[in-house]
């Protein structure tokens, strides 16, 4: 931990923060490409994470050429992923209900902000069966500016109503940690499928290997925890 600092409010990111989708996808993305003779690999995927649909687009046409049938390729994705989690549900990234019970126990305001539009969050968290665990959930189709801006986390801040410096987002993606510190927030990066870069490094407050490992930190070190909850117990 870089600094020592208290938060009020915790924000999540979606994919890859509460849900396991990302390893999901990386498949899909690979399948539906492949339909059109397109050799689509993890690397391809990754730059794309925590990105909005528009800029996954520009994103890809520069990896593949201005030919490249994004908009077919990326309706097969949606088709196939959710007929899968029609049939299998969505995995939860291991540890986090343990986390977010934690931090409801410590009276720590929690959203969920991600850069996918708010009705396909809606559904996934629906498919996981977390729907009902948070009351505030914000998507990337409701503000102007996508990560690494930080329109979406200091929205989520107002929609909590505390200052943006109160706020801790987790992370796993460089665009979503450029993000939160553009909005005035603490950051820390929980590792899953997106390689740790040098700028999330030098960016976030802290780096986990997982949530039960962020977990077990807050519990160590629970003066983390805004003083203004503490009294509440």
């Amino acid at each position: 931990m870089k600094n020592s600092f208290s938060f009020h409010a915790c924000i999540f990111d979606f994919d890859g923060i509460l849900v396991d989708s990302e390893v999901v996808l990386v498949k899909l993305w690979e399948r539906a490409a492949g339909e059109y003779n397109y050799k689509f690999q993890k690397e391809n995927f990754l730059d794309c994470l925590g990105r909005t649909a528009e800029d996954i687009k520009q994103i890809q046409i520069d990896q593949f050429g201005s030919d490249y049938p994004f908009d077919a390729i990326y309706q097969k994705v949606q088709v196939y992923f959710r007929e899968l989690i029609q049939t299998d549900g969505l995995p939860l990234v291991p540890g986090v209900l343990e986390l977010r019970q934690y931090l409801e126990d410590s009276h720590i305001k929690m959203a969920v902000a991600s850069s996918t539009y708010r009705a396909e969050v809606l559904y996934r968290m629906q498919k996981a069966g977390i729907a009902h665990l948070f009351s505030t959930i914000l998507g990337g189709d409701e503000i102007q500016h996508p990560k690494p801006a930080p329109d979406i986390f200091l929205k989520t801040a107002e929609s909590l109503q505390v200052e943006p410096s109160d706020c801790l987002v987790l992370e796993d993606s460089q665009s979503g940690v450029l993000a939160a510190k553009a909005a005035g927030m603490y950051v820390v990066v929980v590792q899953n499928i997106s390689p740790v870069t040098e700028i999330m490094r030098e960016k976030a407050d802290a780096i986990f290997p997982s949530h039960f490992a962020l977990l077990q930190f807050l519990k160590d070190n629970t003066q983390f925890l805004d003083s203004r909850n503490q009294s509440l117990h």
